[in-house]
């Protein structure tokens, strides 16, 4: 078995660039996407096909002179709707066809389900060129209920075909174990699919010494904090739920706040329909997009943040406990398996039984309470990010990776 070069020899090699690769991200993944291009940039020149430019600037990855990038939405019509997708799509074909004919990458490294890629497989095997797959997501999810939320599904399904990208992709990453094991049990081979920890945001903290935010009361400091989109499988009523029995108990000590605004397909579900005008005295609703130059003041002014997802939400790895962790900030989560492998509990965070308000409200209280534990454990995830989930670190076993399979 060939033993792969350490990250210490990359990164002491770093100026000596290697080939080329193509990476190309999907509409909503474009900050891991760029903020990895950006790590990539040390070891070899990256072609980056981008939906977002703000991204790309955010993250740094504009500072990297290694780094030629294309900005995908340009060309793309704006607005939604059933007509312009299928626009979109035709379209992105063209705009793939483009990036795969060029000849300076020997590997293309897309992310999750990016519409008509697999029709270029046969070219690229013919090429000899190198296929890398990240899934953030092992299963497709729709955004939205009932039957356009099923259409969308088939939709993506059809435009995407995983099953035939799963097949001829030479490397699939994955940010979790468990989510290794549900590709192994789908029939994938173990032997190409390797995790990836979902890295840091340091880049936003890069960037929070010029930001200025009116998006909560600033007088407000240590409250709870539930981060993100709000869809049926984030756990919101085992929240309400928890959060109830902790006011009852703690009275004023007890505040928070759910930031974030449900997917275009469930704004008009009442996910907060149990509130009464008394919850809304320690509960804040900011039901609304949160923006990159927004979340460093909400996390930094929070204690520690809970993930109360439900079961539905096991194939896929949230952001939310790096960004966390980046913080400095504990948190709470459910027994999901792939939320639960990035938390050594008691040390970085605690978990709880998916859906059990009561010991989520436990879990709530003893942070709440025991501040000083809550700063430790903090002190504790931020060490963890920085030695084993850093940017440094996982662009470079994804580079030496690379190297695997170009040999």
């Amino acid at each position: 078995m060939k033993k792969r070069p350490s990250i210490s020899s990359h990164l002491s090699s770093s100026k000596e660039k290697q080939s080329g690769v193509l990476l190309i991200d999907t509409d909503g993944s474009s900050y891991y996407t760029c903020y990895l291009a950006r790590g990539l940039a040390k070891f070899r020149k990256v072609i980056l096909y981008s939906f977002s430019e703000e991204s790309y600037s955010i993250t740094g990855a504009d500072k990297e002179k290694d780094i030629e990038f294309h900005y995908i939405k340009k060309w793309l019509p704006k607005g939604y709707s059933a007509l312009r997708g299928f626009a979109r799509v035709f379209l992105l074909f063209f705009i793939l066809l483009s990036a795969v004919m060029r000849s300076n990458y020997d590997i293309v490294h897309i992310h999750e389900h990016l519409p008509t890629f697999f029709l270029f497989i046969p070219l690229l095997k013919i090429q000899r060129k190198k296929i890398c797959w990240t899934l953030h997501d092992v299963e497709l999810y729709r955004t939205d209920s009932g039957i356009s939320g099923r259409l969308q599904l088939l939709f993506l399904k059809i435009v995407s075909q995983p099953n035939i990208v799963g097949r001829y992709a030479d490397r699939i990453f994955v940010h979790a174990y468990s989510l290794r094991e549900h590709l192994i049990k789908k029939g994938l081979d173990k032997n190409k699919i390797e995790v990836i920890r979902h890295f840091d945001y340091r880049f936003l903290q890069e960037h929070e010494a010029k930001i200025i935010t009116n998006i909560h009361d600033t007088t407000r400091t240590n409250y709870v904090l539930f981060f993100g989109s709000i869809a049926p499988w984030k756990g919101i009523e085992t929240l309400i739920d928890a959060a109830k029995i902790v006011r009852n108990k703690l009275g004023k000590k007890f505040y928070l706040v759910i930031a974030g605004t449900p997917y275009e397909g469930y704004k008009n579900v009442q996910f907060f329909q149990k509130l009464t005008q008394d919850d809304y005295k320690s509960i804040k609703v900011i039901n609304k997009y949160i923006s990159s130059s927004e979340i460093p003041g909400l996390i930094r002014k929070s204690a520690f943040l809970v993930l109360p997802y439900n079961s539905s939400s096991q194939f896929s790895v949230s952001g939310v406990i790096p960004l966390a962790y980046t913080f400095a900030k504990p948190v709470i989560v459910s027994r999901v398996s792939s939320l639960s492998e990035y938390v050594e509990d008691g040390k970085t965070g605690l978990i709880f039984d998916t859906n059990n308000s009561s010991k989520l409200a436990d879990h709530i209280i003893e942070l709440v309470e025991d501040k000083s534990k809550c700063v430790e454990m903090g002190n504790n995830a931020h060490k963890k990010i920085t030695t084993d989930m850093s940017l440094e670190r996982c662009s470079s076993q994804i580079n030496n990776i690379y190297n695997d399979i170009r040999i």
